[in-house]
């Protein structure tokens, strides 16, 4: 259902460079960068394999993932980032993109702090055997722990709104999924009553959570404790409404 495809024009030779913190903090400034990040799952979309992240800016439980290189797919970068932070070599195509999220920070690890930074991140799924979770090598310089929660706990609970949006996305593919694999084919569904409810479902978790403008949220670090708000499709209906002039409403 969705997808993040790599154009490359012309034969691009990637030249990466490490930038001291002084002047990737000014890059920071002027740029918005690109980052793969995973949402891993458990093979039954029930649990969620978070990490809690040491540092700026976003220190709590979080996807694993990181910055992408120029040249990288989403998904290359994607592979690369859950090699260095769990140590795991997966194929690229256990990578499932998800959903494309702009984020925008107001502190960063870089002087100065509260100058933020901002990033448009491609999530991607990933479904983890627990054998692959056993052997599992956390990046200790990231991450201060990292563990399953239920999906569910995740939703109701103290967590930032974009993983809760990551699970949706992933019940909203699923849903998808189902509906695509009952189309068959030839596109044509035998089982119009399924093909109702399949599609209902997938309208369901496509529609949960949506707004209609950025998402705010503050994090308490002493509490523990989002505070989140967003404009409702139905407040944003209303603001883009015509308004009769005051003359009008009384003739």
């Amino acid at each position: 259902m969705q997808r993040a495809p790599q154009f490359v024009t012309g034969n691009f030779v990637p030249h990466h460079k490490f930038l001291e913190d002084a002047e990737y903090g000014r890059a920071l400034d002027a740029l918005v960068k690109a980052v793969s990040d995973v949402l891993v799952v458990s093979p039954d979309d029930s649990q969620v394999f978070l990490g809690r992240r040491k540092v700026e800016p976003q220190p709590d439980w979080w996807y694993i993932g990181g910055r992408a290189k120029p040249g990288e797919s989403p998904e290359q970068a994607a592979v690369r980032n859950i090699r260095r932070e769990l140590g795991l070599e997966l194929p690229i195509e256990r990578f499932e993109v998800i959903a494309n999220y702009s984020f925008v920070w107001h502190t960063r690890a870089q002087a100065p702090v509260d100058n933020g930074t901002a990033d448009i991140s491609t999530v991607h799924s990933l479904v983890l055997r627990p054998e692959e979770v056993g052997v599992v090598k956390l990046d200790e310089k990231e991450y201060l722990d990292a563990k399953w929660f239920a999906a569910e706990e995740v939703l109701s609970g103290e967590f930032h709104p974009a993983l809760k949006q990551a699970i949706r996305d992933v019940r909203a593919k699923r849903a998808y999924e189902a509906l695509e694999a009952l189309a068959g084919d030839d596109g044509v569904a035998t089982d119009n009553a399924k093909l109702a409810q399949l599609a209902k479902e997938l309208v369901k978790q496509v529609s949960a959570g949506r707004t209609a403008g950025p998402v705010h949220a503050l994090f308490n670090q002493g509490t523990r404790r989002y505070s989140v708000s967003a404009p409702s499709r139905h407040d944003a209906a209303r603001s883009r409404s015509p308004r009769r002039p005051a003359s009008a409403a009384f003739a």
